[in-house]
C-alpha cells in the first residue's frame, strides 16, 4: 500500500507539468486544443499563480503582445468618439476628420470678375465631425485639425450665360490660391443649368484657413437642388475627408 501511495504522489507531479492536447495526439502548448471554443463568460488574460487575469472593459479589443508575452485588452482608439470614417495612421485606428455640406438655398455670386468669391448658403451641415467648418449666407471657411492629404470631392449645378467658364472649388485663404479646382465652358443657353464635378485629394496644413468658392467673370448661381420628372432634391454637395 504504502508503495502504490508513494507511486501516486510521484506520477502527480509529471501530469500537471505535461502538454494537454484536445481533439489532438500531438499538442505543441501547454494546452491544445483542435476545434472550435465556445466560452459563455469574460475572457481573462494575463495575471499569474496568485493574482486574476484581466477580463477588460466592454468595446475594448484583444491585441497580441507576442510570443511568451500575454495579450491585453487594449481600447480601439478613435472609434467610440467620433462619426466618420476609421483609417490607419501609423499603425493605429483613428477616425478621419471629415466634413459634407449642402446648400441651404441657392447662391448667386456677383463679385468681381473672376474673382473667387466664398460660397454662401453653404449652411447644411451633414457631418463636421471635428467641429472645423464655419458657414452663412454669405462665406464660408474651414480648417483642418491635422496636417495630412484630404480628398476633395465637388458635385455643383450651376446656372450662368453660354460660353462663360465658372471655376469652383477650395480655395486656400492665407495662400490666396486655388488649391483644388475645376472649370469647363458653360454650354447651355442663358440661365440653363450645367454640372460640375471635382474629385481631388491635396495637402492641407493646420496652420492654413481654407473655404469653398466659385469664380466667374458673369453672376453665377450655385443651385441647391436639381427638380425633373422623378422629383426634386440636393444637388450641389461639397465632401472633405482625411485620407492620411
Amino acid at each position: 500500500m504504502k508503495n502504490k501511495l508513494f507511486f501516486g504522489i510521484a506520477l502527480f507531479p509529471m501530469l500537471i507539468e505535461a502538454q494537454v492536447g484536445i481533439n489532438t495526439k500531438t499538442p505543441q502548448k501547454l494546452l491544445h486544443i483542435d476545434g472550435s471554443v465556445q466560452i459563455a463568460n469574460e475572457l481573462n488574460v494575463g495575471g499569474n499563480a496568485s493574482t486574476a487575469g484581466s477580463a477588460g472593459t466592454a468595446g475594448q479589443v484583444l491585441k497580441s503582445g507576442g510570443p511568451d508575452t500575454a495579450a491585453t485588452w487594449q481600447n480601439l482608439a478613435g472609434v467610440p468618439n467620433a462619426i466618420g470614417t476609421v483609417i490607419v495612421v501609423n499603425g493605429q485606428f483613428l477616425v478621419a476628420q471629415e466634413m459634407v455640406l449642402q446648400l441651404s438655398a441657392d447662391y448667386t455670386s456677383t463679385a468681381a470678375a473672376n474673382v473667387a468669391d466664398p460660397i454662401g448658403n453653404l449652411t447644411n451641415v451633414i457631418i463636421d465631425n471635428e467641429n472645423g467648418y464655419s458657414g452663412s449666407s454669405t462665406t464660408n471657411s474651414f480648417r483642418v485639425s491635422t496636417d495630412g492629404i484630404y480628398q476633395i470631392t465637388i458635385n455643383a449645378q450651376l446656372s450662368t450665360d453660354n460660353g462663360e467658364s465658372p471655376v469652383i472649388g477650395v480655395w486656400n485663404n492665407t495662400a490666396n490660391k486655388w488649391i483644388a479646382c475645376v472649370n469647363d465652358s458653360f454650354t447651355p443657353a442663358n440661365g440653363n443649368l450645367q454640372t460640375y464635378t471635382l474629385i481631388a485629394s491635396a495637402p492641407m496644413k493646420t496652420s492654413e484657413t481654407y473655404s469653398f468658392r466659385i469664380a466667374n467673370s458673369a453672376n453665377v448661381t450655385v443651385k441647391q437642388s436639381s427638380s425633373g420628372v422623378t422629383g426634386s432634391g440636393p444637388i450641389t454637395q461639397m465632401t472633405l475627408i482625411r485620407l492620411k
